[in-house]
């Protein structure tokens, strides 16, 4: 189980990794005697000493659904587990508007190098294996990231460790939740943390939530994290809902300079209105998600995209979306062909079309781009292969409603 990962450097509070791992060492030598120097806690028969963590960083790759290593953790059952998770938080606590890696999303497992150098007594099997769904919340004044992570798992209950445990319950069908509610420092800095693991006979499923500063307010309280880690929807073998689409994947363009974000409501104004334009202009396509299902983009909330998988009648190809406001006055300036492979034409109302085709395969496809640059200033980008028209696209970007 990992906790606080950022993705880019993997930085890992592995406090509770090297907790796992010290009781998976000390537990055969563990006496049936309650040691006198540590507190009882609530729920827990034998308390072990506390061990003093350490924290390291590590590099990964991003993984992927369907990966055979872990062949419960399917495309589908990903987003039914983002389902349960999102529906079991409390109605009055709001999940920040942000990109889908950022809105408690479970994501694939994390795929570390071959023979890579870990602090010792840690092994990678320690630190993966664990599909993890991260977002801020808020409630009231109260803001804060949650993340909730879910692992197959068979092994036996661990035995409660002082500072890493506030209670231990056992719920009726036999689940073991432990909860804590505390303040660590590390560096001087104090941090305000509240966690809940669940123990089902298949899965371990953890939930942490923390901000900075001993009296931090948390918009979870520590039932609530134990309900949500405690919903039989997270379990590795729970059933994944008949049309469960697949996630929604993180998607958008580098921006070097920031733009200023998108609100709910627009992303969902010109989703709207782009899946409108889509029933006229392809009524004979299907994607595996609702075409205007749009997310913010994932390196800059100032753009709105998505990524979906859509069947034509001349065959199936991937399609990538993205919609943003962008200073491109230059563009306007000539009709000329730029190059070879790249065109661009200026429609009657000022439209400017530059499309490109690479030769690279994708896929066993070649890959094309389609740029239209409304008058408005609004860019609508599309990367597609040869079964999509891209004639259709730029009508598909003329919709009504799309400018920003």
């Amino acid at each position: 189980m990992r906790t606080d990962m950022r993705r880019g450097g993997v930085l890992l509070d592995v406090a509770v990794v090297v907790a796992i791992v010290a009781v998976g060492t000390v537990v055969a030598g563990v006496l049936e005697d309650q040691p006198p120097s540590v507190e009882p806690i609530p729920g827990c028969d034998v308390v072990l000493p506390a061990e003093e963590g350490f924290s390291f960083t590590i590099g990964s790759y991003g993984g992927r659904y369907d990966n055979p290593d872990y062949p419960w953790l399917t495309a589908t059952k990903a987003s039914a587990m983002s389902t349960a998770l999102i529906e079991s938080l409390p109605t009055d606590v709001e999940l920040e508007f942000a990109s889908p890696s950022n809105s408690l999303v479970f994501q694939p497992m994390d795929i570390y190098p071959e023979g890579v150098d870990i602090a010792e007594g840690v092994t990678v099997e320690d630190i993966s294996g664990d599909s993890t769904a991260s977002g801020g919340v808020g409630r009231g004044d109260a803001r804060a990231p949650l993340r909730v992570s879910v692992e197959e798992w068979d092994g036996e209950i661990p035995p409660c460790v002082e500072e890493r445990i506030d209670e231990r319950t056992t719920l009726p069908d036999g689940t073991v939740v432990d909860t804590l509610d505390a303040v660590s420092v590390y560096d001087g800095v104090s941090t305000h943390r509240r966690t809940a693991v669940a123990y089902f006979a298949d899965t371990v499923a953890s939930a942490r939530t923390s901000n900075e500063g001993s009296d931090a307010l948390l918009p979870l309280e520590v039932d609530e994290l134990s309900n949500i880690v405690a919903n039989p929807q997270l379990r590795v073998t729970a059933e994944v809902p008949e049309g469960t689409p697949p996630p929604p994947r993180d998607c958008g363009s580098y921006r070097e300079n920031p733009t200023l974000p998108l609100s709910r409501d627009v992303v969902e104004r010109i989703g709207a209105s782009l899946a409108d334009q889509w029933a006229v202009v392809f009524p004979e396509a299907q994607s595996d998600r609702p075409i205007g299902d749009l997310v913010l983009g994932s390196f800059g909330s100032g753009s709105a995209c998505t990524v979906v998988n859509v069947s034509t009648p001349t065959g199936s190809t991937e399609l990538s979306i993205e919609i943003s406001i962008r200073d491109t006055t230059e563009w306007r300036s000539t009709d000329a062909q730029d190059s070879s492979s790249v065109s661009r034409s200026t429609l009657p109302d000022g439209t400017v079309v530059t499309s490109r085709s690479d030769e690279t395969q994708r896929g066993g496809q070649p890959s094309e781009w389609l740029s239209v640059l409304r008058p408005s200033n609004t860019l609508v980008q599309f990367s597609f292969g040869d079964e999509i028209d891209a004639d259709s696209l730029v009508e598909l970007a003329s919709a009504p409603g799309l400018d920003l």
